[in-house]
């Protein structure tokens, strides 16, 4: 049996947050929200998801800084959680990808793109034995 994926969706925008949750439990996966950089550290380190998305500006630590955190991290499951950064800026989208993002999408994004981002990056995490 297959184990439901769990999205972590750090966004402080929080209709933003809702849609996007509101998109990837439709498509079959479980969206945890997190409102900042900050809030995302807590849940990552307590119960790391299978993969994040992460918008680029919000208060206090932007998604480049959350994204360089993960990829120093000595927790190797941090180090190598995928993620996809979300940004309404060209230059926002090229800092999330030198973070270490593995996909980055221009805002507003469509759903349908960033669920083959999301289901193309689980896919290769978890390949099918």
């Amino acid at each position: 049996m297959e184990v439901t994926k769990r999205i972590l969706i750090v966004d402080d925008n929080d209709l933003l947050r809702t849609l996007l949750a509101q998109a990837l439990e439709h498509a079959g996966y479980v969206p945890i929200g997190a409102e900042s950089g900050e809030a995302a550290l807590e849940v990552l380190q307590s119960d790391p998801p299978d993969l994040c998305v992460v918008d680029q500006v919000m208060p206090g630590m932007t998604g480049a800084e959350l994204i360089r955190l993960l990829r120093e991290s000595a927790d190797r499951r941090l180090r190598e959680l995928p993620a996809i950064g979300l940004s309404g800026w060209a230059h926002g989208v090229r800092e999330l990808l030198a973070a270490g993002a593995a996909n980055a999408l221009r805002k507003p994004c469509q759903v349908g793109p960033l669920l083959e981002h999301v289901r193309a990056l689980l896919a290769d995490r978890y390949p099918r034995a």
